[in-house]
């Protein structure tokens, strides 16, 4: 329907009458024709209408208004299984699954054509990576076969999705044999299809194989174990791992976690046990594994063989862990929301060998105290403990007596400032007072709560320059005589701690520029103390000082825990892969660096690849910008393989790095004969609300048709406006018109000689 309006100049039909009028008063009175013809008068009296009647229609500005009928683009996605695992068996005898899923794929080929005209048809075949296809004329260039080492249907799912987003998809299409055999993928089937409900986009899963009865597919095997893991010593490893448990239903299936030492002891760390109630089920395991020396570590998830079962090389899968040097664990104790902790956890978690533990002492919660500190205050789990701004009567004596054992064997122990520090906060009389560096006076102890009045004498108050007063491990920010001025340069404390007295064998490292001790270390049997009166530092960061506020308190834990006096290069090598098909390429990096982090480009490599039964080969190394990096192109016999990294400088060896890997003695792409109609229709029933649902191979015309009826939904109607003028076409025109108009009634008048 078209609809035609006007739309005057000045809205006013008026001001164009009167314009009207006025232009044609002057055509009245306009000058005369001379000697023309009555003719050639009529045709120049024509002219001059005919650009009235253009001014005339540019001034109503006609506007037109009609509805049109537009089609929405919309995405259709095909992605079709190239895994090894479709060269099993399918349910149609002779051929194997890739057979029937190209089969399947030739039969809608004519459709797939006539779909390209209405969707963007997004094609692509995956394993374990994603890999798009070109379709032309609705046919597709197919790999030439199922080649692909392993199958990642969740991450190849929702990386295909990711390169749809702000689109509208039609459908995802998924066929294959449903076959997860990634070891840790990045996305899961489940966390996939879930993405695709809340996108509301519909998912259709069409499986090839068969699906086996209970007594084909009874297997238990080791799934989702991550192929390598970097922890500090002592710091507690979470090994997270999964079985899966076929035709075992209700059975309590053991699974234990073996970790093989550095030295070749092999030990059995833990044993859970579970129960699928499900068939296919996918059961969490996770046990934890905390390492006391570093090295080279490979740890198993291992499950016994079950009766009956068929398959039982992937009855356990390794991993390998690289433990470092470090690994310190510090407890941090604070009573104050409002102080030094705000920056100070943030500055000590910036490093990766220290593990913080933080608890906030609350002065409000005095009902609750003295607090429980059993677990915390564990010889094997503490390094360095640090209190700050918290009463003594929060702690107790029996923590207190243990923290005070602790450091006489040899934690380190550490006390910030506060109004509740110190004598103030009432240590005088606990076993704390003979472990600090510090004597605590009678009269010092300061009232609990926040409410309570302050003893300003007890108190240094104002701004505060710290200065080292000797060279030591914890002060020194900056080499030689530049570090007293980095000290003077950062932002003073607001305030500190008084301390009046302080033991024969206690030292004062830093002091306030007027004289009074502010940082003062000591020691107590086998650990080493210090006494900070501030707990301010928080300023340096908060002024754009956070590399001093971090290289401060990191040496000072290091001091505390008696690392400070370690100067070793860090000579390293690393795998992006642990675990390899037999043929697979196995690519790693190495270098190295000073106690100071600086990378080390003067060095030496030598690497060597060591074989199961120790024979050695020299590997290739190559300068990669500051790494070195190097390959192994192929490795064909299954074992366990040992990368050997030497370094040294100038003729002085800097150390030696080692990285284990694992070459499969199994095909996961080959070991499972039933396909995964379960859990690839549990995927597609995860869009149920968009619309997704499983299918079988024969039903693909049938919902590709379906598709093609839907796409008369993306037909929508658009009502389109046309006014004179809106364009610079129009304007262009109408200029073009009266120009035109007046060039001939000009020439005419020349011609004629009126002019």
């Amino acid at each position: 329907m078209i609809e035609w309006s006007l739309s005057p100049i000045f809205n006013s039909y008026g001001a164009v009458a009167a314009l009207m009028v006025g232009m044609t008063v002057l055509l009245l009175i306009g000058p005369t024709f001379g000697r023309a013809t009555r003719l050639r008068r009529g045709a120049l009296i024509a002219v001059r209408l005919a650009v009235m009647l253009l001014l005339l229609v540019a001034m109503l500005r006609p506007m037109r208004v009609y509805t049109s009928t537009e089609r929405q683009s919309a995405v259709l996605m095909l992605m079709l299984d190239q895994s090894r695992s479709m060269t099993l068996p399918s349910t149609v005898e002779g051929k194997t699954r890739w057979e029937l899923q190209r089969d399947t794929l030739l039969k809608v080929q004519d459709q797939l054509s006539d779909l390209a005209e209405d969707f963007d048809l997004r094609v692509y075949s995956y394993d374990d990576q994603l890999h798009p296809l070109t379709l032309e004329s609705g046919r597709i260039d197919l790999p030439a076969g199922a080649s692909g080492d392993l199958t990642d249907i969740g991450t190849t799912l929702h990386e295909a999705v990711q390169r749809e987003l702000g689109k509208r998809l039609m459908g995802a299409i998924l066929l294959g044999d449903g076959a997860q055999t990634a070891f840790s993928p990045q996305v899961e089937m489940p966390e996939a299809g879930r993405e695709l409900a809340r996108l509301e986009y519909p998912l259709y899963t069409i499986v090839f194989g068969p699906t086996g009865d209970v007594a084909q597919a009874r297997d238990v095997s080791i799934e989702n174990l991550p192929e390598q893991y970097t922890v500090f010593v002592k710091n507690e490893l979470m090994v997270k791992g999964a079985l899966r448990v076929r035709g075992y239903l209700n059975q309590t299936i053991p699974v234990e976690l073996i970790a093989e030492y550095p030295n070749g002891e092999k030990q059995l760390v833990a044993t859970v046990e579970v129960t699928a109630r499900d068939d296919n089920q996918l059961l969490p395991v996770e046990m934890s594994f905390t390492p006391q020396v570093p090295g080279p570590y490979q740890l198993t998830l291992r499950t016994a063989e079950q009766p009956g079962e068929r398959v039982t090389r992937n009855n356990e899968l390794s991993a390998f862990v690289t433990v470092l040097e470090g690994g310190l664990k510090v407890l941090y104790l604070y009573g104050d929301l409002l102080g030094e902790q705000r920056l100070l956890r943030r500055s000590i978690n910036m490093s990766p060998d220290i593990q913080l533990d933080d608890i906030y002492v609350d002065p409000k919660n005095r009902e609750r105290w003295p607090i429980d500190l059993g677990d915390e205050l564990n010889f094997a789990n503490l390094d360095v403990l640090l209190i700050e701004n918290v009463d003594s009567s929060a702690l107790g004596e029996m923590n207190l007596q243990g923290i005070a054992k602790l450091t006489e064997r040899g934690k380190g122990l550490m006390m910030l400032g506060g109004f509740n520090s110190f004598g103030p906060g009432g240590y005088r009389d606990t076993p704390l007072a003979d472990v600090l560096p510090i004597e605590l006076g009678r009269f010092e102890r300061q009232d609990v709560g926040i409410d309570k009045p302050i003893s300003k004498d007890l108190h240094l108050w104002g701004k505060l320059t710290m200065v080292p007063t000797q060279p030591h491990p914890v002060t020194t920010l900056a080499p030689g005589v530049d570090n007293e001025s980095i000290w003077r340069s950062l932002p003073p404390l607001d305030g500190a701690n008084k301390f009046t007295d302080l033991k024969p064998r206690s030292r004062v490292l830093l002091e306030a520029s007027t004289g009074e001790p502010l940082l003062v270390s000591g020691e107590y049997g086998n650990g080493r103390v210090l006494a900070f009166a501030g707990n301010s530092t928080i300023r340096w960061w908060q002024q754009g000082r956070q590399a001093e506020h971090r290289r401060f308190w990191r040496q000072a834990i290091l001091w505390l825990a008696r690392r400070d006096d370690l100067e070793q290069n860090d000579v390293w090598i690393k795998l992006a892969q642990r675990r390899f098909n037999p043929g697979a390429r196995v690519t790693f990096t190495a270098g190295a660096t000073s106690a100071a982090g600086e990378i080390i480009h003067d060095a030496t490599f030598l690497a060597e690849l060591v074989s199961e039964d120790g024979t050695r080969e020299t590997l290739r190394l190559s300068q990669d910008a500051d790494v070195m990096s190097g390959a192994i192109d192929e490795v064909k016999e299954p074992g366990d393989y040992l990368v050997e990294l030497s370094v040294a400088r100038q003729g002085t060896k800097l150390g030696t790095a080692r990285a284990n890997f694992q070459v499969l003695d199994r095909d996961v792409e080959l070991s499972t004969v039933a396909a995964g109609h379960e859990q690839m229709a549990t995927l597609a029933n995860l869009t149920k609300e968009a619309g997704g649902k499983p299918l079988a191979p024969e039903q693909l015309a049938g919902l590709l048709t379906q598709l093609k009826e839907r796409g008369k939904d993306l037909e929508v109607e658009v009502q389109v406006k046309w006014r004179l003028g809106d364009t610079a076409f129009d304007a262009w025109l109408f200029v073009l018109a009266v120009v035109t108009c007046l060039t001939i009634e000009w020439a005419l008048r020349k011609k004629w000689g009126l002019v």
